[in-house]
């Protein structure tokens, strides 16, 4: 199994089509403080997961802060999202994915980490 470690801009969910459908229609998986809301795919682009982060502004108010959370969370996604995106090109499916991080506190990196493996865990479950 090959370990390449990439999030591409292909990857990206920028689709506001694509993300209003996720936001109404997408179920949801928690693990305090980041939530994940997954969709299967209408339309396959040979791309198994588009994802996106959002850090509300409510809870995190100085946008540097905001930003230092949607790098830790890309990170920690980029380097552990290999076992999922293998189970869904075995399945041929196809994922939308947003990490949502619903804390006021800024946790470190370690910390988050921890939380997005058990929600790829999960996703791989379901």
């Amino acid at each position: 199994m090959e370990s390449n470690h990439k999030y591409s801009k292909k990857e990206k969910l920028k689709s506001k089509k694509a993300i209003d459908i996720l936001f109404s229609k997408g179920k949801s998986i928690n693990a305090f403080p980041v939530r994940v809301i997954y969709i299967p795919k209408s339309e396959h682009d040979n791309i198994p997961i588009n994802m996106g982060v959002t850090v509300s502004k409510k809870n995190i108010k100085l946008a540097v802060n905001r930003n230092l959370i949607k790098r830790r969370i890309r990170e920690a996604y980029r380097l552990n999202s290999n076992e999922l995106k293998t189970h869904l090109k075995n399945n041929t499916s196809e994922l939308n994915l947003m990490f949502i991080y619903t804390s006021k506190q800024i946790l470190p990196y370690k910390e988050i980490e921890g939380k997005i493996k058990v929600l790829l865990t999960r996703l791989i479950e379901e």
